[in-house]
């Protein structure tokens, strides 16, 4: 939170229980058959499918824990904050994964906010889905004034805070399989049911550990100190809290704060309910302070880590089955792909194109980073884990075609599609039945035109939805290592990006430009 004056209590909606429980539950169980109806397409059972499963176990429903509110900050289900897991009864976690780049996408062409997540998969929040509890019913945020001028300005002053940390900043939405987080920025506090002098809210995710979150700027009630108050609000969403330094920029009050200071600071308490929660983190990097004191600077670089530039593209090394295979009548495969890159944040996609089984036409089937998809894989999962998509087994006879695309927090991509043949039994023809095992089903229901390859569950319906990475969008800022900004049509190619280089493809949602700072290796948290 970022106000102009001490003493507010401020209540933030959240998720009712009750919603929650009215939400679509999973429809995609590890090891089972996709649906019923397509006993031959099961979903690999490779692992937990979300971070807190990875933690706690399976079953573990975040937006069935009651949020708790601090003054304009929100700790709900995915916080990982003290109180949070004490509240369920959760051990703290484990700070064991490395500082991974991250991307924030600035929202400044208006936005429409949901409460709830009606994707596949239970969660809060999602900027890739318009969805967050700090709103208590859908929300319309329109453009801060200024227009394109504001928008450069708030642009590179961000970048200037940021500029140590390994953090792309865009004002174009990446594609959704792509983690990222959205600061939208436009509006009054009364967009998001605030008193006046409220600059800003936002989710706190202890850690940085949710990489999807979302945070509110309102330039219209805090008048030229638009950066200032997003630079704050989007640190909180990696975990910050506020301190007593009034040159920190996570001082609770507009006082001009410059940077975010290296150097252990009390935690502020003068907006909030006075307890601090994401204190196993602070500890870390300030044991003195015993959790009730932060460094600014040091957190970030163990989210981030530094600032260091990515020409590279992940490269996938081998998809299985090999285009072109053909398989005979009760054959089975597994359709996988290994992944390599120089980095350990990428968002890979699989995409069934062709052979959709029939309850999937209307939605499409994939499965991919950032619970978008029918299907997800766990966040902080080893890039060089094998990446499975789905087990088939004694098909029907028929065509059937799979995309991947991998995509590095740069714009870095690559991609493959795969075609693959299963012919009839013998004497029989692909517009027969083929039988596989006990089961008997029409070979013409597997043939039929391809479902739509874009993510189900994606936000519709306002003019900042997901955005198709085949799609080209004309680029209004964005910066990695340099902090320029540049501009660019995309081409509509099928790899999602519209240039290539020696290093590999580059999102059309990204372009980075000459003059990269020299490549700094990320190191350990310590």
């Amino acid at each position: 939170m970022l106000t102009f004056f001490a003493g507010l209590s401020l209540a933030v909606a959240s998720l009712s229980l009750e919603d929650a429980a009215a939400a679509p539950l999973p429809r995609i169980v590890p090891g089972a058959p996709l649906s019923a109806n397509t006993p031959w397409a099961v979903a690999p059972e490779d692992g937990p499918r979300s971070y807190l499963e990875s933690l706690f176990g399976e079953g573990y429903d975040p937006r069935l824990v009651a949020p708790l509110r601090d003054g304009n900050l929100m700790y709900d289900g995915e916080s990982l904050s003290r109180s949070v897991l004490e509240q369920q009864g959760l051990p703290l976690p484990a700070l064991d994964h490395d500082p991974t780049a991250g991307i924030l996408f600035l929202a400044m062409d208006g936005v429409t906010l949901r409460p709830q997540c009606n994707g596949f998969h239970p969660q809060t929040a999602n900027a890739a889905l318009n969805c967050s509890p700090l709103v208590a019913k859908e929300t319309v945020f329109p453009k801060p004034p200024g227009g394109e001028n504001t928008k450069a300005v708030v642009f590179q002053e961000l970048q200037n805070y940021y500029e140590p940390f390994n953090l792309v900043i865009t004002t174009n939405r990446p594609p959704d399989y792509l983690p990222y987080t959205m600061a939208v920025i436009g509006g009054t506090s009364g967009n998001a049911g605030q008193g006046n002098g409220v600059c800003g809210i936002a989710n706190v995710a202890c850690d940085g550990a949710k990489r999807n979150h979302v945070s509110l700027s309102f330039p219209d009630s805090c008048v030229g100190v638009t950066a200032e108050v997003a630079a704050q609000e989007t640190a909180h969403n990696w975990g910050l809290e506020h301190t007593d330094v009034q040159q920190d920029l996570m001082y609770p009050f507009v006082a001009g704060g410059s940077s975010f200071r290296n150097e252990c600071m009390d935690i502020s308490h003068a907006t909030g309910n006075g307890v601090t929660q994401c204190t196993y983190v602070h500890k870390l990097y300030c044991p003195e302070g015993q959790g009730e004191q932060q460094n600014s600077h040091t957190e970030l670089l163990g989210v981030f880590g530094p600032r260091e530039v990515d020409s590279v593209a992940p490269e996938i090394l081998s998809v299985s089955p090999a285009d072109g295979s053909v398989f005979n009548a009760g054959d089975s495969f597994l359709v996988t792909a290994d992944i390599t890159d120089d980095n350990n944040m990428v968002g890979v996609k699989w995409s069934w194109i062709e052979g959709v089984p029939p309850d999937f036409m209307d939605t499409g089937y994939s499965r991919c980073t950032n619970d978008v998809c029918n299907d997800k894989y766990s966040a902080w999962r080893p890039i060089d884990d094998p990446w499975d998509f789905v087990q088939i087994t004694k098909p029907p006879a028929g065509t059937y075609s799979f995309k991947i695309e991998v995509m590095d927090a740069y714009g870095n991509a690559d991609s493959e599609t795969i075609t693959v043949t299963v012919m009839p039994a013998e004497g029989t023809t692909t517009g027969e039945p083929a039988t596989t095992g006990d089961e008997t089903t029409g070979g013409d229901e597997t043939t039929s035109e391809p479902a739509p390859t874009t993510s189900a569950g994606t936000s519709e319906g306002d003019d900042t939805g997901s955005v198709d990475p085949s799609a080209g969008s004309g680029l209004t800022g964005v910066t990695g290592a340099s902090g320029l900004t540049g501009d660019t049509g995309g081409s509509g190619n099928d790899d999602g990006c519209d240039c290539r280089t020696d290093a590999g493809p580059r999102a059309s949602w990204l372009l980075l430009l000459a003059g990269l700072l020299p490549l700094r290796r990320r190191s350990r948290r310590g």
